[in-house]
């Protein structure tokens, strides 16, 4: 009786954590988000992706990459967002990294920064879903739990 008892304690211990801290909780997406499509190579990513704000991304097959009106949280950037450009390298990440699946380094954004005078990277990412085919590229916009996805499509 004792051993059942210390048995149905622990149990309820851990049902309590786990929903208080959400550390056995299963993770649901959020709506409109997906899985990055099986098998992904980087020549599947290049192209131009816009967003629906016509913030433009451009990966190119030589690993470099240009970008227009993004990124969005630059804080310290003067000058409109709609005008600010940027240019560096990416790369698609192992799906099992725990960073962006889609690793961006800028080495310039215009009205923001220079890391040839100013030394450094600015580093950020995106995250892929669709297909390889048709692959979609999205980032969160402040907190992932809130769910307010940034979706990039692929132009023609």
């Amino acid at each position: 009786m004792n051993r059942r008892l210390g048995g149905l304690a622990g149990a309820l211990i851990l049902a309590a954590i786990s929903t208080t801290t959400g550390c056995f909780a299963r993770y649901s997406p959020c709506p409109g988000q997906g899985q990055q499509p099986d098998g992904l190579a980087s020549r599947d990513l290049v192209g131009t992706y816009r967003d629906a704000a016509d913030s433009s991304v451009t990966l190119k097959g030589d690993g470099t990459f240009t970008a227009t009106g993004w990124p969005t949280d630059l804080e310290d950037a003067t000058g409109p967002r709609e005008q600010r450009d940027g240019n560096g390298t990416w790369e698609l990440t192992s799906t099992d990294s725990a960073g962006y699946p889609i690793s961006l380094t800028f080495h310039r954004i215009s009205d923001y920064w220079n890391s040839s005078t100013d030394g450094g990277y600015y580093g950020t990412g995106l995250y892929v879903d669709g297909s390889r085919q048709v692959p979609r590229l999205y980032e969160y916009r402040g907190d992932p739990d809130v769910c307010d996805l940034n979706r990039f499509k692929r132009g023609n």
